[in-house]
Parts: structure tokens; C-alpha cells; sequence
């Protein structure tokens, strides 16, 4: 609105007095060009921040006032061509513009007066949203799932009785299987005693002194005859076992036990589950309903503030208008000169432009809303089952052993694991996989993060621990097995001649320790024979999965657990394989046939460590900055640094040598990833050794 009358200005001052040059419809156009739409000024307002607000408002006043100066000297001009020329066409001329520059300028207080109802349409629209959509409560409301009445009491109580039968069943099925086991053992016994009545060893059991026939056949009557006593009565004992074995079917009974088990987790997962849903009801419904509340309430008070500040905008442009108007009116009056000073000093009204929602802004107080006590206290029936501490009072605290959290919003981690070394486990205590075929159904899996997962799943009460039959993790190769609940008493296993361990889970945390020294090492070792010449090497052997700090020695036989084992034994060597042990004990191979051949190791090197060999490549004429290199890593002679480089795993990235003189050697930080585009080029020849990956 205010470039047309900056060039109507202009127009005038180039041609004076002169109308004739003044092209009524240009002037027209440009003022249709640059009324300014009122709709997109208010969306401006709502989205402008409160500087831009300020510095558009100035803005406003100022180009008012700007508008009316150059009006008040437009009217001026168009005095002094009036007084030049009495040219009754140009008169006419200039009223006919006037007429239509009021048209327009009418035109354009229709736009102000539809841009303050949009305006106040928006207040209005926020004010009449103020609680829609908003939950209301009450002070005693809760927030529970469908169907449940809040009242935890029935569902603990299920659970507990249900637990409470769970050790007289176990106790039941495993007496059972004690006693059975006994009956074997005596039928067993009276078996092999049976078997020996049977057995007629030669007529020298009759020998009688002399040589009288009837006396030879006396003997062997009352010989025989004790024979058919004896072997009679081991046939009625062995028979009175058999019968009892048949008596103690134990399978229906630990059928039963995990059959109870399995409902009482069902129990549990139904407590722990609900207790979830309201305590994330309760947290969720806590917060959005304030938020709901709040939010509308901001909303509305942006809206009368976006409001207020359109409005004052559009009543300066309106008052503005009304002045321009009234200063027209004063160009075709008989006394130009009394009409504009009372347009000069009329205040002109612009109450027709306002917005109700504004106006009433003051008189319209915050919608109250109540919040429940429990988004106060937070819910106090039962802890989350994510709580450290729920384990210890929903169970532990009433004498209830449950599962792991079944819960889906769980995530404490109810387990940690022990291992135990030198510890064989007999095939009877692994789990048995009833999905998989006879002879192939070992609950087995090839690495022990997967084997500690499934383990936890089951829980306690069926899964015992992890048994790692070499002890040096796992593999698809050599995968670990599960060990079945009840599992073994640890104090009273038997001793295992290679090293096995098993890891035992129990409930609690466990700990969590970190070293800068290679956790995974590759060696290989030159084994000699005592029947080679002394030095000879007779084999060589690649060790995975050892530590950095390793040591092996041979030490002791093996005759039941490696399957190296059979070879010896079909050859005769009843004291089976020699078995090589590393610091810990753990077996981790084989020499010969533990019969007077010894064996030694007589060369031993490390290969590889955490995924990195000890293997460099030289990058000549390079030069790192001391920023890449580690700190206190400086060694004086290149086997020490590579043994250092090496025992630091990934932290070390390779050797850098200053001078490449061999005299100075220090490590390259690995955090630093470098690579030969990262280096420098030196002028003192420095040269850098990347360590290389296993490929």
C-alpha cells in the first residue's frame, strides 16, 4: 500500500503541475499490486517470533506516518496545479482518479475487516479447544487393565499355592528315581550272581579223596544240589527286584512336576504382566494428561498474543486508510487548505477493527483439572517387576523360588554365571533336545552367549548351567551342551582329567570385569617324542581361544573323556592319552599313548591375537604426529615392541619407528584409524608397521 504513493510522488515532482502525466491507471495498479494480503499476514503473526512481531509493528507506525507526509504533500501538489490551470477536463480527470483511488482504498478496508476475523477466528478456535480432547479424572481414579480390579492379592495367592506344591513333587520324582536307580543296582548285582550259578566251572568242583564211583556221585548230587538251591534263590530275588523295578514308573511323576512348573510360570507371567500394564498405564496417563491440559492452554495464550499483535497492525493500516480517504475528499474541496488541517487533526476510530477473543481474553481464567493422588505417590501395590528389588518382595521374601522375570517389560537381568574348572560332567546330566533324533538331541550350541540365552529362558529349575567339554568356548566344531536341573552337587563332582568346566547359573547379578590385554590368542607349539632324537619335532599343534600369558605343559592321562583316548586303549595302553594342559588345567590336546613315550613342548609362539596377527607391513619414509601414538609405549628393540603390540589386542594399531633406525620403537593407537593416506611423508625416513588382520 505505500510504493504507489511513493511513485505518485515522484510522478508529480518530474511533471509539476502538470496532471496530464499522471496515468490514473497505472497508479491504480500499482496500488492493487501492493495491497497487502491480509490472510497471509495473520498466518506470518502466528508463526513470527516475538522480535520479528516488535520489528514489524515499528515498521507499521513508521510507514504510516511516512504515508500521511507524502499524502499531505500530494494534496499540496495537487493544490498548486489546480490554482495553474482552470482546465475544466483536468478537473474531471482528477476527480474521476480520486473516485477510483477511494474504491480501491474501501476495498481495501473490506480485506482489514476480513483479516481481523480471521484473526479472531483463530483465538476463538484455540479457546474453544481448551479441554477437548483432554482426559478428565478424578482425585481416587487408577488406571488399570481391561478386566482387572486392582487388587493384586487373588493373583499372589494363586501363584504362591501353586509354588507351594512344586518341592513335594520334585522331592517325589526324584526319590523315585533314587530308589530306582537302587533296585537297578541290586538287580544288577543279583544279575551277575545268577549268571555265575550258572556257570559250571569243571568236574573238579566233585573231586573226592579215594577213588570210590559211589562217593564221587554223592558229591557231585549234594554239589549240584546246592547249585539248584542257591541258583533258585537268586531267581526269587532277582525276580522280587524286577517286579519292584516295574513298580517305579518315575516318568509320570516328573511329567507332573514340570506339568505344575510350567503352570505356576504361567501364574507368574500373569502377575508380573499385569503389574507391567499398570504401572505403564499409570506413567503414561500421568504425564499426557497434564501435558493435554498445558499444551492447550500455551496453544491458546500464542493464539491471543498472534491475535493482539495482527490486530494493532490492521488498526494502524485502518486508521491510515480512513485519513488517506478523508485527505482525498479534501482534494476536491472548495477550501483545500480547512479540509486538510481537519484531517490533520481528526483522531480517526478504528474499533471497528477488533477481536472479540482478545477483548474477553482477561475475563477467561485456566481450565483447573485434577490430578489422581497415584500420579503423586506413584503405584504403591506392587513394584515394577523391572525394580531390583521385586524379586526379593513379590518371592524370595515368602519363601518362593520363581523363574526370571517373564514379564514383556522386563529387563533386569535375574542371572549370573560361575564357572568351575576341572569339572566332568557324565552324559547323564546333559539336557536332552526331544525335538531332535536319537543320538543327535544334545541341547548343544556353538557359541556360549546363545547357549547362556536359551539357559536363561528355561530358568533355573530346569537348566542347570553350560558344560564346555574343552573348556575354550564354543564352536559349530566343538559346540557346549546344557546341563539339566537338578543338576549336579558341585561339591561332589568328579574331577576331569582335561580340564572340562562348567558355567553355573544362579540368580543374582554377577560382575563385570575389563582388560587392555588380548583376551583371544592362536598359538602353535612343536611337540617332540622321547623316541625321536632329542629336538625333533614329532607334531605340531594350533591352539584357539588360549590367553596371551599362556603356558602348556603335558600332565597325566586320559582314558575315558577325549576320544583320542580309544586309539590307545585298542592298542592296549590301558592308561589311555597324554594330555597337554594349559595354566589353568584345562585340557587342550593330545600326545602319544600314555605308555613309556613321553612327550614335551619344545617350541611355542603366539600366531594371532583378538583378530590381528604378528605380522607387519612396513610403510616407508612415513611420519605420525605423537597425538596417534600410545603413551609410555616405548621399547628398544622390535621383538619387544611387536610381543607389547600384540598383548594389547585391537588397542594397538601397529609400531611406529622414529628415524627408522631401529633404535626407538612406539605404538600407534588404533582409535585413530589410520591408514597410509593419513600419513605423513618424513623427512628423517621415519617409517610406520601396521599390524595385519586375520584374514
Amino acid at each position: 500500500m505505500w510504493r504507489w504513493m511513493s511513485a505518485v510522488l515522484v510522478a508529480w515532482r518530474v511533471t509539476g503541475a502538470n496532471l496530464e502525466a499522471v496515468q490514473q491507471d497505472g497508479i491504480l495498479k500499482l496500488l492493487t499490486a501492493d495491497t497487502i494480503s491480509h490472510g497471509a499476514s495473520i498466518t506470518a503473526h502466528g508463526n513470527a517470533s516475538k522480535t520479528s512481531k516488535a520489528n514489524a509493528s515499528k515498521a507499521s507506525k513508521a510507514k504510516t506516518t511516512q504515508m500521511e507526509d507524502m499524502v499531505l504533500l500530494l494534496a499540496q501538489q495537487a493544490k498548486a496545479a489546480r490554482e495553474a490551470s482552470k482546465n475544466k477536463a483536468e478537473d474531471e480527470e482528477l476527480e474521476e482518479m480520486i473516485e477510483q483511488l477511494r474504491q480501491e482504498l474501501k476495498r481495501m478496508q473490506t480485506e482489514i475487516n476480513e483479516a481481523a476475523n480471521m484473526s479472531n477466528a483463530a483465538c476463538q478456535a484455540a479457546y474453544d479447544n481448551l479441554t477437548v480432547g483432554c482426559p478428565v479424572y478424578e482425585n481416587d481414579t487408577l488406571f488399570l487393565p481391561e478386566g482387572f480390579d486392582g487388587n493384586f492379592t487373588p493373583l499372589r495367592e494363586d501363584h504362591q499355592s501353586c509354588r507351594e506344591t512344586l518341592p513335594q513333587k520334585k522331592q517325589d520324582f526324584e526319590s523315585c528315581h533314587k530308589i530306582r536307580a537302587s533296585l537297578v543296582a541290586q538287580e544288577q548285582v543279583l544279575l551277575d550272581s545268577f549268571r555265575s550259578v550258572n556257570v559250571f566251572q569243571s568236574p573238579d568242583e566233585c573231586l573226592v579223596t579215594g577213588t570210590d564211583v559211589l562217593a564221587y556221585l554223592k558229591a557231585m548230587r549234594d554239589h549240584f544240589g546246592n547249585k539248584k538251591m542257591a541258583w533258585w534263590a537268586d531267581y526269587y530275588k532277582l525276580e522280587n527286584v524286577t517286579k519292584n523295578i516295574t513298580q517305579w514308573n518315575c516318568t509320570a511323576m516328573e511329567v507332573s512336576y514340570y506339568d505344575q512348573m510350567t503352570a505356576c510360570e504361567n501364574k507368574q507371567e500373569k502377575l508380573e504382566q499385569i503389574a507391567c500394564e499398570v504401572h505403564e498405564r499409570t506413567n503414561e496417563s500421568c504425564t499426557t494428561m497434564p501435558a493435554c491440559f498445558e499444551g492447550k492452554w500455551s496453544t491458546y495464550l500464542t493464539e491471543v498474543r498472534s491475535a493482539n499483535s495482527s490486530i494493532q497492525d490492521l488498526k494502524y493500516e485502518y486508521r491510515a486508510i480512513k485519513r488517506i480517504l478523508c485527505l482525498l475528499d479534501a482534494f476536491v474541496a472548495d477550501d483545500l487548505d480547512a479540509k486538510l488541517e481537519e484531517c490533520m487533526n481528526t483522531r480517526f476510530s478504528a474499533s471497528a477493527v477488533h477481536s472479540q477473543c482478545v477483548d474477553d481474553h482477561a475475563n477467561v481464567p485456566k481450565p483447573a483439572y485434577t490430578i489422581p493422588g497415584i500420579c503423586d505417590t506413584g503405584v504403591t501395590a506392587i513394584l515394577h517387576p523391572d525394580h531390583e528389588n521385586f524379586n526379593e518382595t513379590e518371592y524370595a521374601s515368602k519363601g518362593i523360588h520363581a523363574s526370571r522375570c517373564l514379564a514383556s517389560c522386563c529387563t533386569v537381568d535375574w542371572y549370573s554365571w560361575t564357572l568351575y574348572g576341572n569339572v566332568y560332567v557324565p552324559a547323564g546330566h546333559i539336557m536332552i533336545d526331544q525335538d531332535l533324533p536319537e543320538g543327535q538331541n544334545k541341547a548343544s550350541y556353538g557359541s556360549v552367549e546363545a547357549a547362556k540365552a536359551a539357559c536363561e529362558a528355561l530358568g533355573s529349575v530346569q537348566c542347570f548351567g553350560i558344560y564346555d567339554a574343552n573348556c575354550d568356548g564354543a564352536s559349530e566344531e566343538s559346540p557346549v551342551e546344557l546341563v539339566a536341573s537338578p543338576g549336579l552337587d558341585l561339591d561332589q563332582v568328579n574331577e576331569s582329567s582335561v580340564g572340562s568346566c562348567i558355567y553355573h547359573m544362579v540368580l543374582g547379578s554377577g560382575t563385570t570385569t575389563t582388560t587392555t590385554v588380548a583376551e583371544q590368542c592362536t598359538w602353535q607349539l612343536n611337540i617332540s617324542n622321547s623316541k625321536l632324537p632329542e629336538g625333533k619335532v614329532w607334531k605340531t599343534l594350533t591352539l584357539e581361544h588360549q590367553r596371551f600369558d599362556e603356558a602348556f605343559r603335558f600332565s597325566g592321562c586320559d582314558n575315558a573323556e577325549l576320544p583320542q583316548a580309544s586309539y590307545c586303549l585298542g592298542i592296549g595302553t590301558e592308561n589311555g592319552v597324554r594330555v597337554l594342559k594349559n595354566r589353568e588345567g584345562h585340557g587342550v590336546g593330545t600326545g602319544s599313548c600314555c605308555d613309556s613315550t613321553t612327550n614335551k613342548v619344545i617350541a611355542e609362539k603366539r600366531i594371532s591375537c583378538d583378530g590381528y596377527l604378528d605380522e607387519y607391513t612396513k610403510h616407508s619414509k612415513k611420519y605420525l604426529t605423537s597425538t596417534k601414538l600410545l603413551r609410555g609405549t616405548t621399547y628398544t628393540t622390535m621383538a619387544e615392541a611387536r610381543e607389547a603390540c600384540l598383548r594389547k589386542g585391537t588397542k594397538c594399531w601397529g609400531i611406529y619407528d622414529d628415524k627408522c633406525d631401529s633404535v626407538k620403537f612406539l605404538l600407534v593407537d588404533s582409535q585413530f584409524n589410520i591408514t597410509s593416506e593419513k600419513m605423513m611423508e618424513s623427512v628423517q625416513g621415519s617409517c610406520v608397521y601396521e599390524k595385519m588382520p586375520v584374514s
